[in-house]
Formats: C-alpha cells, structure tokens, sequence
C-alpha cells in the first residue's frame, strides 16, 4: 500500500470587502493524494489479524508485515507466525506504479504443499486468510480503476472527510472485486481511508471497513486498527498494527518470491522497538 501527502481544505482569499471560498477539490484529486500519502520509504510490523464469526467466537492469526518503496512501485512480504496450522505461510505482494499500467501481483506460499502460487485476478474476491478482507482489498488504491464523485464532507470520530462515490470504470475491475459501487471517506488533514462501504450488483451493503484507531508514529500518521464487519455473513474482521516503525533498513532479498519461500529468519530485520500500548 503507499500512503500520504495532507489534503489542502478549502481556504479563504480576502479581496477587498469580497470574500471568495476556493473551488472544490477534485474527486481524482483526493483518490490520488490518499494513493501517494508519504509513508516513508519502508516499514515493518508485528501484525494481528483477529477473526470473529458470527456467533462472536474469536481466532488470532499473526504475522510480520514488511513494505519497502522502489522507482516503479511498492513491494511487500508477509510471513505468518500463529497458530501453528498458518505458521510459513506467506505473501509476496508487488504494487507497480498506476502510471505503468500494470496489475498489482500476489504470490502466496503454502508450506504444506511447498508450493509458491500466484494469486489470479479471478480469485482476488477470495477471502485473505479466512478474513473478510479479500486478495482484491490488499491492491494498491488505483484512481483509474474507478469513476469518483465528489458527495460532499462529513465528520468521522470527530475528523473532517471528504465523502465520495465510487463505481468500477470497467467490467473487469467489476468482476475482480464484486464491488459495483464503493463509498469512501478520507480525512481532508492527513488523506487516510476513515471509513468505506462495499455494495454488490443488487446495490445492497455487504461490508464496511472503519478505522477505529490513528496514531501518529515517526512522525506520520498511522492506521494502527482497522475492522471489517461483513453484514451477509454477520462476521467481522480485525487489523492491528503492533510495533509498526518507517525508514527501517530492509535488505531487497526479503522482497521477492525465493524470500517467501525461505521465510523470516532471526537477524532478517532491525530489532523491533518495544513501545507502550
């Protein structure tokens, strides 16, 4: 994912005894600006993915999430640790840059099979590790994939948003996603995602993404607990960035098919800060 430059509210120009309010943002405008937020040129964490089912029963899954920026894109690993059922299993994830027209790439690796297999565009509406997150929700935020409208602001857990309509610009984007509309909020201060309501074809809500904690660390301000609630299935799904820390020094060689298949050894990875949460 790649994340964030501050959005710029509207602003007012004094002429005279004429008060002029500047024009609005564009709705491309405010995708990219949430597409290319500064979020350092790497990062690692410690990340939970906690499952919930509909009868409230809770599973944990654990893993180190690692991302490093590159001239024509992104690229990220992830390397399960918990439970021992999910333990090796791990994700390569390459997000080259909208403008070079390529798709974003996953690979997963199975440690039962010994197998690397890279994840097709028809399986990106799978469910990421039993979540409610899909393979399709890790792709990078691409403003050409959608047509955006502008609806207006609204204030979320007190932060001011710009509130926009999205719809797929292609069948393909369509049938990658399930997603025939998407309606998003993004904090017009700091550009990141407070809130996004998935609709089907049939126009109904069948999930909703909110984040419910931000922290500011390094200096930049951080997603550091997400929740999914899938409204069909009455199940919800939770993110939690621990001991998440930017600029870290990460060797190439952990971002690419042959590190997934190796895995995360000891020494791999600066030393993670323990911080108090």
């Amino acid at each position: 994912m790649s994340f964030i430059h501050g959005l710029c509210a509207g602003t007012l120009l004094f002429t005279s005894s004429l008060v002029l309010a500047a024009p609005a943002p564009n709705a491309d405008d405010i995708i990219r600006q949430a597409r290319d937020r500064e979020d350092g040129r790497s990062f690692m964490s410690q990340v939970s993915l906690v499952l919930v089912d509909k009868q409230g029963n809770t599973r944990v899954r654990e893993f180190s999430y690692l991302q490093k920026d590159y001239p024509d894109g992104d690229k990220f690993t992830m390397h399960f640790s918990a439970p021992s059922d999910v333990r090796d299993v791990a994700f390569h994830i390459e997000n080259p840059q909208e403008e070079r027209g390529v798709e974003d790439s996953q690979w997963m690796y199975l440690p039962v099979s010994r197998q690397t297999r890279r994840i097709s565009t028809t399986d990106k509406r799978g469910a990421f590790m039993g979540s409610d997150f899909s393979y399709a929700d890790l792709d990078n935020i691409r403003v050409s994939d959608y047509r955006q409208t502008l609806l207006g602001e609204e204030t979320i857990d007190g932060r001011a948003c710009y509130v926009l309509e999205r719809e797929p610009s292609s069948e393909q984007v369509l049938a990658k996603t399930g997603y025939n509309r998407l309606k998003v909020w993004i904090d017009k201060q700091n550009s990141l995602v407070m809130r996004q309501d998935y609709f089907d074809t049939r126009g109904v809500m069948i999930k909703q993404l909110r984040t419910q904690k931000v922290e500011n660390l390094d200096g930049i301000d951080s997603i550091t607990l997400s929740q999914v609630e899938h409204f069909v299935n009455g199940t919800r799904s939770q993110l939690r960035f621990n001991q998440l820390q930017y600029n870290v020094e990460l060797d190439d060689k952990l971002f690419t098919q042959t590190a997934i298949r190796r895995g995360l050894k000891s020494g791999d990875t600066p030393e993670f800060r323990v911080t108090a949460r």
